[in-house]
């Protein structure tokens, strides 16, 4: 699939597919399960957060598909925000989250370059060595969540100031933004390093589908909705250049509607994939403009307005208006999506017959 020769079929991932589950088995999510403890306690617990991404390799193991088995020490968002000195709130039921500095972009930007084991990087690190300690170095390790250059300088120094600061002060902009890109590539090579050091594959991808190491490396690229491409072209494109360089490419995620962004998006060099969610993107204008280009990987996303009325009418959305099965990637998954009670459960089987797969 990443080398484009995926002609018979489109590859794809069975993750979870909520409560109810028809002629198959059902999967377990790591972080959103219910469980007797609450996800605040399992993420800093790294005994308890090795079990749970175990029990949910077991569980989607056993279904069809592209699943390659695979850890990720992910902590969500925080990493390279903590590292700057932004606190960090910790939720019971969800990810944590970071507070912005205060004082502004260019306070922000005069804050020291900071290493790769502050703040919560290195919790992160030291998660990567247990749970490759704990198994053996016998399953590869995931690049945990390391956002992006564009995300992490809004979660620093705070969405509005960056963003008005890229007209009244951009030079303070780009100052954050290699201080935090530098972070954010000396912190993947040194995740990488402890694998490479035990014999144990790195995945540079967090998001699905797995990635060969040296093929690229994932970022996530929210912010860009919120900005024109004129500004994304400035201010963000030099940096993923410069992460496009050191690690072979860029597979890049984002939320929401990022359509006016295409022209600028193809200034990536070696962009290899980009990661929606087809109910907040123009999935049949994503297809048209980028499809047997490079991966396109769809999942259902969390539009309010844009709903699907279960897994079979956006599995049979996507693959009408697909233009070529080449590089393109479906995340049968309702993690990252909005649901009803209109949703109903999905069958699996049916899954199996609309990918082209036998059950």
């Amino acid at each position: 699939m990443w080398r484009l020769e995926n002609d018979e079929r489109p590859a794809f991932v069975i993750g979870y597919l909520g409560p109810e589950v028809i002629n198959g088995p059902p999967v377990k999510n790591a972080i959103f399960d219910k469980g007797d403890d609450s996800i605040k306690d399992r993420l800093r617990d790294p005994a308890k957060y090795l079990q749970a991404q175990l029990d949910e390799i077991e569980s989607q193991k056993k279904l069809r598909g592209e699943y390659v088995p695979a850890l990720c020490p992910s902590l969500g968002v925080i990493g390279p925000a903590s590292a700057f000195g932004c606190e960090v709130i910790w939720w019971d039921e969800d990810f944590p989250n970071a507070k912005h500095l205060p004082g502004g972009v260019d306070a922000a930007a005069s804050t020291p370059t900071p290493g790769v084991r502050d703040g919560e990087l290195g919790r992160i690190l030291d998660y990567t060595e247990y749970f490759i300690e704990q198994t053996g170095g016998e399953i590869p390790i995931r690049l945990t969540d390391i956002q992006g250059p564009l995300d992490s300088a809004s979660l620093i120094a705070g969405h509005n100031d960056l963003m008005t600061a890229m007209m009244i002060d951009p030079e303070s902009v780009r100052r954050l933004m290699k201080k935090v890109t530098e972070l954010t590539i000396d912190f993947a090579r040194a995740q990488r390093q402890i694998c490479v050091d035990r014999g144990v594959e790195f995945v540079p991808a967090m998001f699905q589908p797995w990635m060969e190491d040296g093929f690229g490396i994932t970022i996530a690229n929210d912010d860009m909705v919120m900005i024109s491409a004129e500004m994304h072209e400035e201010f963000h494109v030099p940096y993923v250049n410069m992460m496009s360089e050191e690690f072979g490419g860029i597979y890049m995620h984002s939320c929401g509607n990022w359509g006016h962004q295409f022209a600028s998006l193809e200034k990536i060099r070696d962009l290899r994939g980009l990661e929606f969610g087809a109910s907040e993107a123009p999935y049949k204008d994503i297809f048209e403009r980028f499809g047997g280009k490079i991966v396109t990987a769809c999942r259902v996303g969390f539009n309010r307005d844009v709903k699907f009325l279960g897994m079979k009418d956006y599995l049979e959305k996507i693959l009408a208006a697909k233009t070529t099965n080449r590089g393109l990637f479906v995340n049968v998954d309702v993690t990252n999506g909005l649901t009803d009670e209109t949703w109903g459960g999905t069958d699996v089987r049916e899954v199996y017959r609309l990918m082209g797969v036998e059950a």
